[in-house]
């Protein structure tokens, strides 16, 4: 590391060439299996996250590893621009695509010189509060950790996003926010960033870039490693419209998109969610044969919320509709030996399992584990509102709907996804 120090001190601009520099910061790439970037030279397009499978320094070349695939047409010789960290120093340097050689794993010359690099590789739009642009993001740890809050801002390369809450995805407990949470490069496989200018929904793979304590509040960069080709259209509109908007082509007085609350809409299905089985007006027969003999169990209070819903229910056709009070008079009902199916759907209220200011998602997390233990069925949980983090770590088999018993059109559709 002394060596690599000592090329550092020609100045920004100036090329570090000596060999063995070049050598020792690939090797401390190749031994810590620290992710960096590689993006074709000259296109706009997102980098690829990689780390350095195999080092040949004798021929001149080393063996990355991809997390998503290089184009079949890209041609040998091909310029890749690589940036990295190697402790507190950050480089860039040009290299030569030269093949593939298994998959997700590509050859490349190694670099005949190394720059010291600009933090910033792409223009940053900032985010004010009240444009209700909110980042969710979970790690890859074990049992890994939720953070959320609101966006603060965006590039096509990263974003930065003002840590409120930390939360334990296992049990949604919450954890201190600290900048010693999240180490540089670690990985996010999941963020989600929610109503953007022209985009609602934004979705994609991630890792730290740095996490900075400013006053009281802690600001969590993270560098995008991957995201669909509709996604990253999507953000490239987005962005061009803020670019338009700072020029003063504004179509509103304050410049700002129409203001949406951070909360996930309750009349839009979750993307994560199974498409919708059939439109409404295109209901077929099995479906309606389905929806009449699923057996379905709502869990929650007497009152005029529940009273509600057993009618729209029931409108839509779910006839074989019981309610219990509690997850204890559940439990009965999912026991094998019946002479009746057991329940196909339950619909569960957050507030059986929430008190005083905990999370939703640890109530979330109780509901789960109870009907875990009664056979798991399939399993939608009713709340108030949904909240922003009980989307990013809900189980494969469940889903949230809010409290809307005169809105059943979403529900409907959502419920029909997930039938037996």
């Amino acid at each position: 590391m002394n060596r690599i120090k000592a090329g550092k001190q020609e100045g920004r601009g100036a090329p570090i060439e000596d060999p063995q520099v070049m050598q020792d910061a690939l090797q401390v790439l190749f031994e810590t299996e620290t992710e960096f970037f590689i993006k074709v030279e000259g296109a706009a397009t997102l980098p690829y996250a990689s780390r350095v499978q195999q080092l040949q320094t004798g021929e001149g070349r080393f063996t990355l590893k991809l997390v998503r695939p290089l184009p079949h047409e890209m041609l040998s010789g091909a310029p890749f621009r690589m940036v990295f960290a190697v402790e507190d120093l950050r480089f860039e340097a040009l290299i030569s695509f030269l093949g593939r050689e298994g998959y997700l794993q590509y050859s490349f010359n190694l670099p005949t010189c190394l720059f010291q690099a600009d933090r910033r590789q792409h223009k940053r739009y900032p985010f004010r509060p009240r444009e209700n642009a909110y980042a969710i993001a979970q790690d890859a740890g074990i049992p890994g950790i939720g953070v959320a809050g609101p966006l603060v801002n965006i590039s096509m390369g990263g974003m930065a996003l003002r840590m409120d809450r930390a939360l334990r995805m296992d049990d949604g407990v919450r954890v201190p926010v600290t900048s010693a949470l999240f180490e540089r490069g670690r990985g996010f496989p999941r963020f989600r960033v929610q109503d953007l200018p022209l985009l609602h929904l934004l979705e994609g793979r991630a890792i730290s870039a740095h996490a900075t304590e400013r006053g009281s509040e802690v600001v969590l960069g993270l560098a995008f490693t991957g995201m669909g080709l509709e996604e990253e259209a999507g953000l490239a509109r987005c962005l061009a419209f803020r670019e338009k908007m700072g020029r003063g082509g504004q179509p509103r007085s304050d410049g700002a998109a129409p203001a949406r609350s951070g909360r996930a809409r309750a009349d839009e299905p979750d993307p994560g969610d199974p498409e919708p089985a059939q439109a409404p007006a295109e209901i077929t027969v099995l479906l309606r044969l389905r929806r009449r003999t699923t057996r379905v169990v709502l869990v929650m209070a007497e009152g005029p919320v529940r009273r509600g819903i057993e009618e729209m229910l029931r409108q839509e056709g779910y006839h074989r509709l019981e309610t219990v009070e509690n997850l204890e008079q559940l439990h009965p009902l999912c026991q094998a030996g019946q002479r009746r199916a057991l329940p196909g759907l339950v619909l569960a209220d957050l507030a059986l399992a929430r008190s005083g200011d905990a999370e939703p998602l640890a109530a979330a997390r109780i509901i789960e584990n109870r009907i875990a233990e009664m056979g798991d069925p399939a399993t939608a949980i009713l709340c108030e509102e949904v909240d922003p983090t009980l989307l990013l770590g809900k189980e494969a088999r469940t889903r949230f709907l809010p409290y809307l018993p005169g809105q059943g059109g979403s529900w409907v559709e959502t419920l029909d996804s997930m039938l037996p």
